[in-house]
């Protein structure tokens, strides 16, 4: 698994606090690894934008990962998410398609 930031210039969520609370929660994981998002080896790729824009959300970027996860403001994968359950969600999809 690995994380992509967008350029946060219109950020509508918090994009650091929800990075950091699903890096927290895959530490936890033991069939859950963090890579590097310059890998040649990604499983899983969350791409992280801070609002429904998606600048993000590049055909050359999920072209690094076998899959991937797009937030999108209050969204992942275009389904909505309130910002406070994002982390949960998040590391509940990444449980499903190790």
């Amino acid at each position: 698994m690995a994380l992509k930031y967008c350029g946060s210039c219109n950020p509508l969520i918090n994009l650091s606090q929800i990075g950091h609370d699903l890096l927290t929660a895959i530490e936890k994981e033991d069939d859950l690894v963090f890579v590097s998002p310059e890998s040649t080896d990604i499983n899983t790729l969350v791409i992280l934008c801070g609002c429904a824009r998606a600048c993000g959300n590049l055909i050359e970027t999920r072209a690094r990962a076998k899959r991937s996860i797009v937030v999108a403001g209050e969204t992942i994968d275009m389904t909505p998410v309130a910002e406070i359950n994002i982390s949960g969600t998040l590391t509940e999809k990444l449980r499903k398609v190790k």
